[in-house]
């Protein structure tokens, strides 16, 4: 740790940085999260994971909780949400899964989503899915868990885009609102019931404090998904109220004041960085093990892409919605993380299809001359991946990094 001379700002280097989030994020392994209690563990301390249905080897939610928890399972996030709904689907960032007893406190997102969603029906001329909310809301009532292949009412027309039917628009404003819940998901397809028979009590209320209550919890919520964050717009300040920097500063004031995050500066950053308490306090002196994880492309970590370069020298752009063409690497493509370095990345094949791991391409950073030692720790992260995915690792997988 550096200090700052005259700022009374502490400041830390990146490679001190760099072993705190990775040790926040248990990505190097250092707490024993195992199965079901570990997922519980992480989603306590990270609050929120983004939700994206692309699955190649497996959802963006399942490869960020594998990279943080020993016997991972796609069962355990299953569970979690549907069974116990402990976890809830919830507009956050953008779409993500977060701890159901937040729920009460989302009620401020869900009215600016609510109004999102009005905008959008009026751009595609179904502004009367509105007029046949109460009659949605009463078959749900009846029927209980619902699909919107399970209902049909108001006009049915053919359309590339958005919903087909009134029915599946009113079901989609209605969970937007909150009034509705997921209660299941098949695939994409999603299976809503009224919230108040899947959202306990206790975790409905603390909705009407105040703007400013709201936005310091919010901010707050956000860094802690995190770890740290700098006040500079970019992708993990998306989402309703917190992309407007005037409005993060007065709130970032007002925490710093109450001992709720704090500042510091990142070697190399003229950005003040922010922090939890537990984030800035974390012990990373010990020698840590030789570890690899494989990273989810919508990772928390992975949120501020421009954060990401200054605090690893690693830039890494999602290319699925890039023309093939025009793709640098491949269409799904999964960063390697080796100790506190990003050292490769891979597009996978989708195991869907075969029922086995293989490795598509591998790209080793031009920076990174991998040894024994690299190459034997990145196998036996191969091996643990392929125990998440429940499917054989191709052998030419380990010949594939060489």
């Amino acid at each position: 740790m550096i200090q700052k001379r005259g700022t009374g700002v502490k400041g830390y280097t990146r490679d001190e940085i760099r072993r705190r989030l990775l040790r926040y994020h248990n990505i190097d392994g250092s707490e024993k999260l195992t199965g079901i209690e570990g997922v519980r563990k992480i989603m306590g301390r990270l609050g929120s994971i983004q939700y994206d249905p692309l699955n190649v080897v497996g959802r963006n939610a399942d490869l960020v909780l594998q990279a943080r928890v020993n016997d991972y399972n796609y069962e355990n996030l299953y569970i979690l949400l549907y069974k116990e709904h402990s976890l809830t689907d919830g507009f956050d960032k953008e779409m993500c899964i977060y701890n159901t007893e937040d729920f009460g406190r989302f009620s401020k997102v869900r009215e600016a989503h609510a109004k999102a969603v009005i905008n959008t029906l009026t751009y595609r001329g179904q502004l009367d899915a509105l007029k046949i909310l109460d009659e949605v809301k009463a078959f749900v009532a009846e029927h209980g868990q619902t699909g919107t292949k399970d209902i049909s009412i108001g006009e049915t027309r053919e359309s590339s885009w958005g919903h087909r039917k009134l029915s599946s628009a009113a079901l989609d404003y209605l969970y937007n609102k909150g009034e509705l819940c997921v209660t299941d998901k098949k695939g994409t397809q999603k299976y809503f019931d009224l919230t108040e028979r899947v959202i306990p009590s206790a975790c409905m209320g603390t909705g009407d404090i105040s703007q400013d209550e709201f936005l310091d919890w919010y901010i707050e919520r956000r860094i802690r998904s995190v770890g740290f964050l700098w006040d500079k717009n970019g992708g993990a300040w998306q989402g309703h109220f917190l992309s407007d920097r005037d409005v993060r500063k007065m709130a970032l004031e007002r925490l710093v004041k109450q001992k709720r995050v704090f500042p510091f500066q990142l070697e190399g950053v003229s950005e003040i960085c922010y922090a939890c308490k537990e984030f800035l306090d974390l012990q990373t002196d010990e020698e840590q093990k030789d570890c690899a994880r494989f990273i989810a492309p919508l990772d928390n970590i992975m949120w501020d892409r421009t954060l990401l370069e200054q605090l690893f020298d690693f830039s890494y752009r999602w290319e699925v919605y890039t023309p093939a063409a025009k793709r640098k690497y491949g269409y799904y493509v999964i960063p390697v993380l080796y100790n506190s370095r990003f050292v490769a990345r891979f597009e996978p094949e989708p195991v869907g299809k075969t029922g086995c791991f293989r490795i598509k391409s591998w790209w080793w950073e031009p920076d990174v001359c991998p040894d024994e030692r690299m190459h034997r720790v990145i196998r036996e992260e191969m091996l643990r991946f392929s125990r998440y995915l429940q499917a054989e690792c191709a052998e030419e997988n380990m010949d594939i990094i060489r």
